[in-house]
């Protein structure tokens, strides 16, 4: 029924900050190929984990990791050196994309809009002293802004801030997750997602989820995965808006060197303008997450899209 010679491997968990997400991306990820007819197994990023997909002979994998180790191109290196077909992208891009400042300036330099930030190292905040930078911070920023890690996700780290007086303590809970922190202005507006798809005719996004958190939430790690989702074709929205969200994530994808899929998160203001905060390598798929809930939004499955995608990566 699959179409597949031998068995998928399902890469979840390893040791970032970011495990738990990882493992419940895997079980969904697992269970749709399943019913898709696809014998899968699953693996944890460990000592063992060569060793096993070659004595498992394990045809293709799809990595569920995600932070450290699945989105820096960490596993992907690991699946290139042992010449084992991946669902994602390569190694060299996810080293580009992972690193938030310098994806931020490829998408900059490619007339993509994205919020206007300073990078800050850890070193260099310690060196130097808060009160020397904070000020000239905020004066280029602005008073509301968001301090987040350079690498990372799941909302790991990321600070509101509203005030000069907020900004050091922000800093150093970021540089518990990372050792260089993105201080970016404040955006107004509706958190929107786009899933981007490669197929047959090039990559495609789909339906674009509005994401709505509870208020004051919108920074908390629990927060993402409580969060209530909306096809955009239910809002009150501009379709010509709607199509320029689609239309720009492919452009991302296609500026990173992106590969099978990626998920581009926007800030979109009520006047239809819109920045790009980021985007994601290995787009969640856990029960709560967007993924999933684009995929049924665009009239097809998580399993589905998964399943076709490991087709391609066999194909390549």
């Amino acid at each position: 029924m699959s179409g597949f010679n031998g068995p998928v491997a399902v890469i979840a968990g390893g040791l970032s900050h970011e495990r738990d997400v990882s493992l419940a991306s895997g079980r969904t990820i697992a269970r749709e190929l399943r019913a898709q007819g696809v014998e899968v197994t699953g693996y944890d990023f460990d000592r063992q984990l060569l060793h096993n997909l070659e004595q498992d002979k394990i045809v293709a994998a799809v990595p569920a990791l995600h932070g450290q180790f699945g989105e820096d191109g960490e596993i992907q290196t690991l699946l290139e050196l042992i010449g084992l077909p991946f669902v994602g992208s390569e190694s060299r891009a996810c080293r580009v994309a992972y690193d938030k400042s310098i994806s931020r300036e490829l998408l900059r330099r490619a007339q993509i809009p994205v919020p206007d930030s300073v990078a800050l190292s850890a070193q260099t905040f310690r060196d130097i002293g808060a009160p020397a930078l904070m000020e000239h911070v905020m004066d280029r920023l602005g008073t509301r802004v968001v301090v987040k890690p350079s690498r990372g996700g799941s909302a790991l780290g990321v600070t509101g801030v509203d005030g000069l007086v907020e900004l050091p303590s922000a800093l150093v809970g970021t540089y518990a997750y990372y050792d260089e922190a993105i201080i970016e202005r404040y955006h107004e507006g509706t958190d929107v997602s786009v899933v981007v798809i490669d197929g047959e005719d090039g990559p495609a996004p789909l339906v674009p989820v509005a994401i709505d958190f509870d208020k004051g939430h919108e920074f908390d790690f629990s927060a993402r995965y409580t969060a209530e989702y909306v096809g955009l074709s239910r809002l009150d929205m501009d379709e010509e808006v709607i199509e320029r969200l689609g239309r720009v994530a492919v452009e991302a994808h296609q500026v990173l060197g992106l590969r099978d899929v990626s998920r581009s998160d926007f800030i979109v203001a009520a006047d239809g303008s819109f920045v790009v905060l980021e985007t994601a390598i290995t787009p969640g798929t856990t029960e709560t997450s967007v993924f999933p809930f684009a995929c049924a939004a665009s009239g097809t499955s998580l399993g589905e899209v998964t399943a076709g995608l490991l087709h391609r990566a066999l194909d390549r």
